[in-house]
């Protein structure tokens, strides 16, 4: 059984998600502002930015302040290769939600071979939550990654306002499909790309067609390979160059999930640095703007550039995006 105990869950943020929309006629953008010296600037106004789109300026049709509610989806997968790194992500959950605001809301997803209520949403009360949840070991014993990305979008969509869903994971998972290659005469399996997996192509587009951003705090990834246990990868093996390429595979379909949605994906090289890597996200969500406009371009399959800009001196812009695919 894997107990999942959520202490402290106080919710007080000032975060808001980077999000992009590019399947109807408003494209969202979500943008940090910060001064010259590096301060966030939260009290713009919406006639102080402008958006451009390929170099031409668009009206923007639509303006969320800081202040802005959101709703924020915890995705945690508790699977046997990250169970090692529980204590530390239970301790990064309660650091992240604690930031939380009283207008915010968070809910708590637990994933392996299917998904798991562990927190529904919730606001912050005048009390602390203490939210204890005993997985079915079962839930836990496989993992269908491309099917909890799925059921987060799903559980998104009918959310107003902002959302994004932050993924605790390794993203490895039995669903990749792999395909027979002799190395020193030896017949070895090794992951397709990306561009040839349908079942990840179909839900990047179904991420890439919502208006939820998708984070993910990756571990035990080829960025840092003393956290990886390879054997699953590479049977009898500790770590090898099919390990390593199969990692490489598994990490760039979190990098394009996140790269559609408007998010990121921040790697630890220590499970003790997953508290450290929520609050990077939460002081990047804590003071963003979002920003809407129509864009001109049809559905033409090509990348187009989105540009911020804020009136003022020494600005520096953060964006969610820089462009979209129009498709």
């Amino acid at each position: 059984m894997c107990l999942l105990c959520l202490a402290r869950l106080a919710l007080t943020a000032q975060d808001t998600p980077l999000r992009l929309r590019v399947d109807v006629p408003l494209v969202s953008v979500d943008v940090g502002v910060l001064d010259s010296i590096g301060r966030p600037l939260t009290n713009l106004t919406q006639e102080e930015f402008s958006v451009f789109e390929d170099g031409q300026e668009r009206e923007i049709k639509n303006f969320s302040a800081v202040e802005t509610p959101y709703h924020m989806l915890a995705l945690f997968d508790c699977t046997g290769s990250t169970r090692e790194a529980w204590p530390f992500l239970l301790k990064s959950l309660n650091s992240f939600v604690t930031t939380l605001r009283t207008q915010d809301r968070i809910g708590v997803l637990a994933f392996g071979a299917g998904t798991n209520v562990v927190l529904n949403w919730t606001s912050r009360g005048a009390e602390p939550l203490n939210v204890q949840m005993r997985m079915p070991s079962p839930l836990c014993d496989q993992t269908d990654f491309y099917g909890a990305l799925a059921s987060a979008a799903a559980k998104m969509r009918d959310v107003a306002g902002r959302k994004g869903v932050i993924v605790f994971t390794d993203g490895v998972h039995g669903g990749i499909p792999a395909q027979p290659t002799k190395i020193g005469g030896v017949t070895l399996m090794r992951f397709v790309d990306p561009s040839e997996d349908r079942g990840f192509l179909t839900v990047r587009r179904t991420i890439e067609r919502s208006e939820t951003v998708f984070y993910f705090i990756a571990v035990n990834t080829d960025l840092s390979p003393s956290n990886v246990d390879a054997a699953g990868l590479m049977p009898g093996t500790q770590f090898t160059p099919l390990s390593l390429f199969n990692l490489q595979q598994v990490r760039s379909r979190m990098e394009q999930i996140a790269l559609v949605s408007g998010g990121r994906v921040v790697y630890s090289q220590r499970n003790s640095d997953t508290g450290v890597l929520f609050e990077q996200i939460v002081r990047e969500l804590g003071t963003s703007y979002s920003l809407g406009f129509t864009p001109t371009a049809r559905l033409d399959g090509n990348y187009h550039r989105i540009e911020i800009r804020v009136r003022g001196r020494g600005m520096q812009v953060r964006q969610s995006r820089d462009g979209y695919y129009a498709r």
